[in-house]
């Protein structure tokens, strides 16, 4: 064949199956992968990329992102290229864009506030359903592909608010009809976050009633499960059950073991995924290689205290009362919630967003208090009640043990599950540094995984997983997105203090065959597509 647009050549192909690396050339015309062969003559393509030394492997996949605001406001996508990601899933954790109801408006928006979507123009938020969004994030032109899921918190918020109840009959029906109207706009599956208010409040029968409506649809239930540390292990085996009365596959967001107390739970919580399996349902999960996790500071709160929006709790909060009773179930030893500053401590919750109080940031609740001469309570309460979920903390509550378990365990994909970075903040380092990390010190430098079986977590497993039928591996006929790295040099730079910080060793990344960074260089690419359950290609 000839008349590439863009040949590789040279390279050292992971081609994203598990196989060992062979050597053979790339040719690519329309955003497809024409042809692999080796010889490939460079006369035959307008534009070629020498890769001799270096590993050409499919695009990574960010399995787990909250990016849903960002590829709005940022299309090209910046951070997410420059470690070569080429598709992210956005939807996580029970938030989503849409659907927005107009009674609830006010609610469902607040839900996305701490993903950066306070950031968006009001025109941006001119959408009532998901599919609305999708044609918006369309029109911006992305520069990589986004997979949306539909959350859970947002279909519950959007047909009766923040209320601490079942939903009546009439109100499972409205949800229903919503789930069931996003997956025809294109969402892939329902996903949960049961440690957040309103998802907090439902019960297990609620999340089986929604996902039978999954299985019409061939979708699957993305989880953040409803306990982490004390309760996790039934919170897996709760994911589990939901799976199988619905019969549909089941994917465990950001899988680990928080608190020290739990370290070492992860073993009897993969063998309930294995035990699973063994049964015949298909359950995978994803994980991010850092000891510290991220979520906006109102998440400390016992959920009885979230109940009605922040509006809400915030003024509850400036009631001396009502603060006593939150401390009380904070140091409650057997509290059946997710508690996070029982696991992380005031030294381990440090600040790393807050609108109002940019010298917060970088701080942990305990220097703040002892500076301020303030009780570390009312640190956190005063900044709930002034910035509702808009205050975003980094909990130090994970083992290094249990993360290497997780990440050898073959249903592992990678995904940062990192809020993107807007204005004047400091974010997790994952938003810059997970699949480099990875690639760096899990594979080069601990020889936890092949530099094989990683490209594949990254790569094929989520493909396979979400359902993408032309994406995910270097094969003839599927889109070209690639990602070009030295396997040598590859590393993450971003860390808690300067998480900005873009890695080292990414030479090219490709989406959908265009450039969209040349040897560390942002070229501005705006080839990605927004994916949509169903459409040609796709599940």
């Amino acid at each position: 064949m000839s008349g590439f647009d863009l040949l590789i050549t040279g390279g050292r192909l992971i081609d994203g199956t598990g196989n060992p690396y062979y050597h053979a050339d790339v040719g690519i015309v329309g955003g497809r992968i024409s042809e692999i062969a080796k010889g490939l003559k460079e006369d035959s393509a307008r534009q070629v990329l020498r890769a001799d030394g270096l590993v050409v492997s499919p695009g990574f996949f960010d399995a787990h992102s909250h990016d849903d605001a960002y590829v709005l406001h940022r299309p090209t996508c910046d951070g997410k290229v420059l470690m070569g990601v080429t598709t992210t899933v956005i939807g996580n954790c029970g938030f989503s864009m849409g659907p927005v109801s107009e009674r609830y408006k006010a609610e469902n928006r607040d839900l996305m506030a701490a993903f950066g979507a306070n950031h968006l123009s009001e025109e941006d938020w001119r959408i009532r359903t998901l599919g609305d969004y999708l044609d918006k994030l369309q029109d911006a032109k992305p520069g990589i592909n986004v997979l949306p899921l539909v959350g859970h918190n947002t279909i519950r918020t959007a047909v009766m608010g923040s209320e601490v109840r079942d939903p009546a009959p009439q109100e499972r029906l409205e949800m229903r009809a919503l789930l069931r109207e996003a997956l025809q706009e294109g969402a892939f599956g329902l996903s949960s976050g049961l440690v957040y208010a309103p998802g907090t409040y439902c019960k297990t029968n609620e999340l089986i009633d929604l996902a039978v409506v999954l299985r019409e649809f061939h979708a699957l239930y993305a989880t953040h499960v409803r306990g982490e540390g004390a309760t996790l292990l039934p919170a897996v085996a709760e994911a589990i059950q939901i799976g199988e009365v619905a019969g549909v596959p089941v994917h465990i967001s950001h899988q680990k073991a928080i608190g020290q107390s739990n370290w070492g739970k992860s073993e009897q919580s993969l063998a309930l995924i294995d035990q699973a399996r063994d049964r015949g349902l298909e359950v995978t999960s994803d994980q991010y290689p850092y000891r510290a996790g991220s979520t906006f500071l109102a998440a400390v709160l016992p959920p009885t205290l979230l109940s009605g929006g922040p509006d809400v709790f915030a003024e509850r909060l400036k009631d001396p009362a009502i603060r006593r009773q939150a401390i009380e179930e904070i140091e409650n030893p057997d509290c059946q919630w997710e508690n996070y500053l029982g696991a992380a401590g005031f030294q381990g919750t440090v600040i790393s967003v807050s609108p109002n109080h940019p010298e917060y940031i970088g701080r942990s609740i305990a220097d703040i208090a002892e500076s301020e001469g303030r009780d570390p309570y009312d640190v956190i309460f005063d900044l709930i009640v002034e910035e509702k979920r808009a205050t975003i903390m980094l909990i130090y509550v994970m083992d290094e043990l249990d993360i290497i378990r997780i990440l050898k365990h073959p249903t592992t994909m990678i995904g940062t599950d990192a809020f993107p970075k807007f204005g004047q903040s400091r974010v997790h380092p994952r938003f810059m540094g997970t699949f480099p990390r990875i690639l760096g010190r899990y594979v080069r430098g601990k020889g936890v995984l092949s530099l094989e079986e990683a490209v594949r977590k990254m790569t094929s497993l989520p493909a396979q997983t979400f359902g993408l039928n032309q994406k995910g591996l270097i094969k003839e006929g599927f889109d070209a997105d690639i990602t070009i790295f030295d396997p040598d040099t590859i590393i993450d730079k971003a860390d808690y203090a300067e998480p900005d910080r873009p890695p080292e060793g990414i030479r090219w990344v490709l989406v959908n065959g265009k450039i969209a960074v040349d040897q560390g260089k942002i070229m501005g690419a705006k080839s990605g597509k927004v994916l949509r359950r169903g459409a040609r290609g796709n599940r």
